[in-house]
């Protein structure tokens, strides 16, 4: 029994010694998503200012699955992923009676996507 289990220990650090040595070489892609802006006016608005009224509008990332779904096919597989975002002015939101106070004044710029996969031997 003590030599089976010398055998297995043996056959383990084996495995994991040239496991750990086998050196991976990555190549990498990035890829930018940008941000769709969506004008819509402000339900909530009451007065006639116009500007104010148009002023409303939100950002969405729309994500291309048919790509994803392909880069994938090719081994690419996903690092790391980030927002850049942007800084929008005025940051006054206009409602019902006017100007309600400050509010959020950043937004999604573009999603960054960074995909890795082994580099090719040659």
């Amino acid at each position: 029994m003590k030599l089976i289990c010398q055998f297995i220990l043996i056959i383990f650090l084996a495995v994991t010694i040239t496991s750990c040595t086998i050196n991976n070489n990555w190549e990498y892609k990035v890829i930018t998503l940008p941000a769709s802006k969506i004008q819509a006016p402000d339900k909530n608005y009451s007065k006639s200012n116009d500007f104010f009224k148009q002023a409303i509008s939100s950002t969405t990332i729309l994500t291309n699955e048919s790509l994803l779904n392909t880069l994938g096919k090719d081994g690419w597989e996903l690092a790391t992923s980030y927002l850049e975002m942007e800084t929008v002015y005025p940051n006054l939101l206009a409602s019902g009676s006017g100007v309600d106070g400050l509010q959020p004044n950043v937004r999604p710029q573009q999603l960054v996507v960074i995909l890795k996969r082994p580099m090719k031997k040659l």
